[in-house]
């Protein structure tokens, strides 16, 4: 599913956006220029998406969550200072939104349901099913996780930030997401394994 367009398609000579950095970008949408903020929303849709469906276990409520996130960073534009970190800056918008959203909605755990097959499987389809039930129970585990291990795992392996980044985003110490991110692995482990 695409993410929805927030304006026409760009005219040929507007092309030149796409060329920008995510600074000179919000620099533009801070002045109004909503092709600017367009083109950022392009470039960045996919990745805020997998965040909140990671942090939401939902895909249908974290592509929700993103729409929302968008619409916080339209709103708070003018806040951003242009200092190269537009990405560590999103992600800890999209975080805190979503931490809100679900400690609002007080959801301890949502994740797909494992489709029930109306036939007998053919071998691939069994392959594919396996898989499928492999994803659900880490999911499943993982939203077993307490709010803050289960940040930090998704953070570091998730969204792929070095800890000195994830501490701007979470503003814990680094050596604390240390100790959340080494705890966390070991209760997934032990959690996969009881499973």
């Amino acid at each position: 599913m695409a993410f929805p367009r927030l304006v026409r398609a760009k005219p040929p000579a507007e092309d030149a956006l796409s060329e920008r950095s995510d600074d000179e970008l919000m620099q533009l949408a801070c002045a109004g220029l909503k092709e600017a903020f367009a083109t950022l929303v392009e470039r960045h849709a996919q990745r805020v998406i997998n965040l909140c469906s990671r942090f939401a276990g939902d895909p249908q409520l974290g592509r929700e969550l993103a729409q929302d996130t968008w619409v916080l960073v339209w709103q708070s534009r003018e806040k951003y200072q242009t200092t190269g970190g537009f990405g560590s800056w999103l992600t800890t918008v999209a975080c805190n939104h979503c931490r809100n959203q679900l400690r609002r909605r007080k959801l301890a755990r949502a994740h797909a349901a494992l489709p029930v097959p109306e036939h007998t499987p053919v071998p691939g389809q069994l392959d594919d099913l396996l898989h499928e039930e492999r994803r659900r129970r880490v999911r499943a585990a993982l939203a077993d996780l307490p709010y803050q291990m289960r940040e930090a795992v998704l953070l570091r392996f998730a969204e792929d930030l070095r800890y000195d980044e994830m501490t701007s985003v979470v503003g814990t110490g680094e050596s604390t997401l240390r100790s959340r991110v080494h705890h966390a692995l070991k209760l997934l482990k032990q959690k996969l394994e009881d499973s």
